[in-house]
């Protein structure tokens, strides 16, 4: 029996025969270019996806195990108990019905472009180069991971000396010292990023608790 739980950021499935927890997102594209760029081809948006899906995934996908916990000896859900279940990412393209209106744009290699999440709007902003890792000055990792993690409910951990000016806060997040992690500038994985989704996971089956680790 599989369990799915849809929430206004992804939806969630429990699939114990395979021992995996799916977090889908649904994304519809909003493709744009740059003055003078041309606009883009059925292939080349195909293409974006793709990469964009197969980053997240790689980056996301299978570091982290839920472990399942029925304490109830007669709980109709006992076969769980010491259960592990693989955490794996999916990125959904759809015409409707959207967790998240993805703006797309091709960009020109001078143009300043600002890559951000909308939580209330629900919207992604994205360049074309965000598939490609970032390395600059102490800057070291992908956009699209690092803005995937914000429409799954990770702030921003990195300091004032990497903000804009009229972004810059009185005080600094409370990991901005943790600078190799992926929500600060680096581009690692903490077990901490996946806090709201264990959240919603361990409100969809009666009696059965989840922890978390990385692998």
């Amino acid at each position: 029996m599989n369990y799915i739980k849809k929430t206004d950021n992804y939806d969630i499935y429990i699939e114990p025969s395979r021992k995996t927890i799916v977090i889908r997102q649904k994304w519809k594209y909003i493709w744009s270019s740059a003055s003078g760029l041309p606009n883009w081809s059925y292939l080349e948006k195909k293409e974006w996806h793709q990469k964009a899906d197969n980053v997240i995934w790689q980056q996301w996908g299978s570091q982290f195990v839920f472990w399942a916990l029925v304490h109830d000896e007669n709980s109709s859900s006992r076969s769980l108990h010491k259960k592990e279940f693989n955490l794996e990412f999916d990125i959904e393209w759809v015409t409707s019905d959207q967790h998240w209106l993805a703006n797309v744009k091709k960009t020109k290699s001078a143009e300043k472009f600002r890559s951000r999440v909308n939580l209330t709007e629900k919207k992604i902003y994205l360049a074309h180069i965000d598939t490609k890792r970032r390395v600059s000055g102490a800057i070291n990792q992908n956009t699209v991971k690092h803005e995937f993690g914000h429409t799954i409910g990770v702030d921003d951990e990195y300091g004032n000396a990497y903000k804009r000016e009229e972004d810059r806060t009185k005080y600094e997040p409370i990991h901005v010292k943790d600078t190799k992690a992926l929500m600060n500038i680096g581009n690692e994985l903490r077990t901490r990023y996946i806090r709201d989704i264990k959240m919603e996971v361990n409100s969809m089956i009666p009696e059965v608790s989840f922890i978390t680790f990385f692998k």
